[in-house]
């Protein structure tokens, strides 16, 4: 089925052009897009002119639009020469193509066209898609001549006359073209051709005739003519032409990036380039946003209120329909709150501010004094300035007296770099209890230094077990919850050995002591504790490098004996030889290693030098979707968490919001451009919905969607500002959560330094020298998160496990039917560049194409003649490769994509199994079921390795005489091989094997060669097995 698609572009105005022509210049554009052209008129003596012209073009691929970019060239036109030279372009990737309706006009700076050239001003554009099929695209135009190309005012002079499109002396020349389908108009066409075979300029006529497309003049009867053309075209319709197009990684419209060109506080964004705009200050990322903040720091001289004489007081904070409280104290007439709260300055509706004390109660709070000010009077505070010095308020009662104490306040306005935003409760449409402020504000963590903790068991002496036996002895080794144990050993004595080695996660600040435990399994299911010691990790040697740790003697003491008194008397001479470190040379994993944040090894001392500073700014979230429910309508209380290196951050949280505008910006120290940021935005928990308004805090924190970002495919000091797409994977299928608005920016400090991490190893050199297992980097990556989430959920507010775990990709390692189909698509992705060479020389040598296997023939005869031109033509090959790709280089960063996730084709089964629980939950059925779809795959995995075992077994019995038939035949070639070789020259052999293998299909047959038929012919070690 034919797609509608088509892209319209406005050529509305261009601003600030380079006169060429005494201080002016006579500009026109030139749009090109999926290899169509299109031109506006010319502008004399104009260097800002203004078109307002619109054109469509066809698009032939809409699974690729991706890939395409619309090329703007404004032109200058030198009438006398009948020249044309170029004043600057404007390039706009597919990626930032938007509907019609939200596409809105556009200033983009004009760039050079080569190196030399110079360009300067702005050209505007409107740039949408459309879909709508009474939209008749142009075809391509053809070359003009500028000299009796009529200039503006007879343009102007012309627009009162509508001439006939079909008269043979037409006059003027075709500038703007709207399409008529041939097969559509045949009678029209014909009856234009005699008029539009004559040359309509003094140049030879070109090969194609123009009689293939009716032309006619802009102006009013430009648009007349469009209209009536519509309506003809709409009453014969012609055959369709359906293009058909293979599956690539594309994915639908609406879950594609968008690139944004929003006004941030260091100015305009338009194109990866910022144009300046105010003074920027240190939130030049961010959009700036004015804030009211009020400052409520303490009271006194409170009057007593119940008839015991005590007070509970708190504060209630009015600003038209917002209201904010702080929390109260229990029986103080002195209370001290020091809390800031912020109210944004685009939705004050009121002129002046209410701040009332009141007296906590049991039925109904008690007035006891308030204070008005008048927001037209609030001072601005622009950092650095100092903080504003607070105030004493005399309390006004009901009754009008100013004697019910005095209130400490200060109120100013200001913006994001105000020292107060992060820790202010921000202002929502929903009311937000006191005691859940804490959950709502926007902090930075720090995540926790974590260490190898190496542990030798090498053995243990003196060991008497608690019954007359002969015991069978293990040692058990504990850190906080990670339990590990050695296998049992038996000894005649009562010496035991073992020397297993043991790697456990600490973390700073050390908590924990290792525990060393040896005990007797007396039974199946039973272990009796011999002796036991504890180890601070805070005395423990701290090791660099792979050099050996000399092993240390431990005493054991008997199990539950804490008193030192006893213990001396205790005649138990048990000990245990271990060998234990810190490895401070490796870097814990606590993500997956595809997206790593950090590389860094532990110990400090190892580190490099930062290479550049990452920037982000988290802008807003668009679309999000319900997640509860509040008033009886959809809500969502949003913040977001971004994860890189050892920071953590989390934005404040946006209450009872769809549309929720964070406007935040924080900035991280890069040390290897290799790794990855991760941005995520969840539903906070803590503030309850209409569902859930009795519900305890220990519901989890909803995910919405999560970005990924790899810092090597950003360009140094450009901003990315884009929409991401929030992309959940439910059971039921993959899912749009919203968009989320992100401005990023990589600044490095030198790129030479940016250049040398490429030969840098990726990991620190101890995961070289003494590898880690895969099973051992799973089990410590489990343990790493673990610990994380921990130390994360003990800080205020809180990081929640889930948050931790998500962020973290935990599931990553766990089976998935759907990322193994990906997987398998991506490698045969990756494989097929090989493929298609592979069939392309299979064509060469079938003489499908004739000149070409000529061609390639020449080729080979002189690589053959003069062997040193190869490498330096593979070498070129691949160097004018990559320049032909330069104009196709992805201009975004990448996003996750349903269409190789194979998230779009899963079925639901697939993904319920995928999000099933480990061990699992499911009934034993579906169980059952999905063990023999398992075993299904498995099989024909099973049968590729065979098969590409075989054939190298096959391979090794050429001469391992197996088949002796087979290998004398073969030492008979290789002989006979061999004496050819010694006196032929090289060149001979070559030329005579080449020709052979490119011979025309004439001379091949349709069964396979013989060397095939006897390589199939060997035997492999598929006899031997059962």
């Amino acid at each position: 089925m034919m797609s509608n698609l088509k892209l319209g572009v406005e050529v509305m105005s261009a601003h600030d052009l380079i006169p060429k022509e005494q201080g002016t210049s006579n500009p026109f554009v030139e749009l090109e897009f999926d290899d169509q052209k299109f031109r506006t008129t010319i502008k004399d003596r104009d260097i800002n002119p203004s078109w307002s012209e619109q054109f469509y073009f066809n698009i032939s691929d809409p699974s690729r639009l991706q890939e395409k970019d619309l090329e703007a060239y404004v032109y200058h036109v030198n009438r006398s020469s009948n020249s044309k030279t170029c004043l600057g372009k404007v390039r706009i990737s597919g990626t930032s193509f938007v509907s019609q309706s939200d596409a809105t006009l556009l200033h983009y700076p004009l760039e050079k066209r080569t190196i030399l050239s110079r360009a300067r001003g702005e050209l505007g554009l409107r740039v949408f898609l459309t879909d709508d099929p009474s939209v008749r695209v142009s075809p391509p135009g053809q070359e003009f001549d500028f000299i009796s190309t009529p200039t503006t005012a007879q343009e102007q002079a012309a627009t009162n006359v509508i001439p006939n499109p079909f008269q043979e002396n037409r006059a003027d020349q075709v500038r703007q073209f709207q399409h008529l389908p041939r097969d559509q108009h045949r009678p029209q066409q014909m009856a234009a051709q005699p008029m539009t075979a004559q040359p309509m300029t003094a140049q030879p006529m070109t090969a194609q005739p123009m009689t293939a497309q009716p032309y006619y003049s802009e102006g009013s009867y430009g648009q007349q003519q469009q209209r009536s053309y519509s309506a003809v075209g709409s009453k014969t319709e012609g055959p369709a032409v359906a293009r058909m197009y293979s599956a690539g990684p594309q994915q639908p419209v609406e879950f594609q990036l968008k690139e944004t060109s929003p006004t941030l506080g260091g100015g305009r964004v338009i194109g990866g380039r910022v144009i300046p705009g105010e003074k920027a200050g240190a939130y030049d990322l961010v959009e700036k946003m004015q804030y009211l903040f009020v400052r409520v720091v303490k009271a006194r001289d409170l009057p007593h209120m119940d008839i015991t004489g005590s007070l509970d007081p708190y504060v209630e904070v009015h600003l038209g329909n917002y209201k904010m409280k702080t929390k109260y104290f229990e029986k103080n007439q002195k209370p001290e709150w020091d809390e800031v709260f912020a109210f944004p300055k685009e939705v004050m509706q009121s002129t002046s501010l209410e701040v009332v004390v009141k007296d906590k109660d049991v039925v109904r709070d008690d007035h006891v004094g308030r204070v008005m000010i008048d927001l037209n009077e609030v001072p601005i505070r622009v950092p650095p300035d100092s903080p504003l010095a607070p105030e004493w308020y005399r309390l006004v009662g009901k009754d009008g007296h100013r004697d019910r104490g005095e209130l400490m306040l200060a109120v100013w306005y200001g913006t994001q770099a105000d020292e107060c935003f992060p820790s202010a409760i921000h202002a929502g449409s929903a009311p937000v209890e006191s005691h859940l402020h804490n959950y709502i504000r926007g902090k930075v963590y720090p995540a926790p230094r974590m260490w190898y903790l190496r542990v030798r068991v090498i053995e243990a002496h003196d060991i008497i077990p608690m019954e007359n036996h002969i015991p069978d002895v293990f040692v058990k080794v504990r850190l906080g919850q990670q339990v590990l144990k050695t296998r049992t050993t038996r000894s005649p004595t009562r010496n035991f050995m073992w020397n297993e080695e043991m790697m456990f996660v600490a973390a700073e600040p050390f908590e924990d002591d290792l525990i060393i435990s040896i005990e007797d399994r007396v039974a199946q299911n039973k272990d009796e504790a011999i002796g036991e010691t504890l180890i601070p990790i805070q005395r423990l040697p701290r090791r660099p490098d792979n050099k050996p740790v000399r092993p240390a003697w431990f005493d054991l003491r008997r199990p539950g004996m804490i008193d030192p008194n006893k213990l001396k008397e205790d005649k138990f001479y048990a000990k245990v030889s271990l060998c234990v470190c810190l490895e401070g040379g490796y870097h814990v994993l606590d993500e997956s290693t595809q997206y790593c944040s950090d590389l860094r090894p532990t110990m400090k001392q190892l580190w490099k030098p930062p290479i550049g500073l990452l920037e982000v700014g988290i802008l807003s979230a668009n679309g999000l979707n319900p997640t509860k429910t509040r008033n009886e309508r959809g809500s969502c209380d949003a913040y977001c968490v971004a994860k890189y290196g050892q920071k953590w951050v989390r934005t404040r949280t946006i209450v009872d919001n769809l549309n929720p505008r964070f406007n935040e910006q924080y900035t991280w120290e890069v040390f290897d451009h290799g790794t990855v940021l991760t941005i995520g935005i969840f539903d906070n928990c803590h503030i309850s919905g209409d569902s859930n308004q009795n519900s305890s805090p220990s519901h989890m924190d909803k995910p919405i969607g999560k970005v990924r970002i790899r810092l090597s495919t950003l360009e140094t000091g450009r901003v990315y500002t884009h929409t991401y797409p929030l992309l959940v994977l439910h059971p039921s299928g993959v899912k749009k959560m919203g968009e989320l608005h992100l401005a990023i920016r990589f600044s490095a400090k030198s790129l030479l330094n940016v250049f040398f991490t490429y030969s840098r190893p990726l990991l620190p050199k101890m995961h070289y020298t003494q590898p880690l297992s895969i099973v051992q980097q799973e089990m410590l990556r489990h343990q790493a998160v673990q610990l994380v989430a921990q130390r994360l959920g003990r800080m205020e507010p809180p990081v929640r496990r889930e948050v931790v775990e998500y962020m973290s990709d935990a599931r990553s390692h766990l089976w998935s039917m759907r990322r193994s189909k990906a997987n398998f698509f991506r490698l045969m992705q990756v494989f097929s560049g090989f493929i298609a060479a592979g069939k392309w020389f299979g064509d060469v040598c079938q003489w499908k194409n004739p000149v070409t296997t000529v061609l390639v023939h020449v080729l080979f005869v002189m690589l053959v003649f003069y062997p040193d031109l190869i490498l330096p033509t593979i070498f070129l090959y691949m160097f004018l490769i990559g320049l032909w790709n330069y104009r196709f280089r992805p201009r975004f960063p990448p996003h996750m994509n349903t269409r190789i996730s194979c998230a779009d084709v899963s079925n639901p089964d697939e993904l319920d199994e995928e999000f099933d629980t480990f061990p699992t939950s499911k009934s034993p059925e579906l169980t059952r079921m999905r063990y023999d779809r398992l075993r299904h795959v498995a099989g024909r995995i099973q049968t590729v390795v065979g098969d590409i075992a075989t054939q190298g077994e096959r391979l090794q019995s050429l001469l391992g005489w197996r088949d002796p038939r087979a290998t004398s035949m073969f030492l008979l070639l290789c002989l006979f091989t061999a004496i050819i070789m010694y006196v032929t020259p090289f060149q001979v052999t070559a030329l005579c094997l080449g020709f052979f293998w490119m011979r025309h299909p004439r001379f091949r047959h349709k069964v396979p060669a013989a060397p095939v038929n006897f390589f199939r012919r060997l035997p492999a070690k598929t006899d031997s097995l059962l």
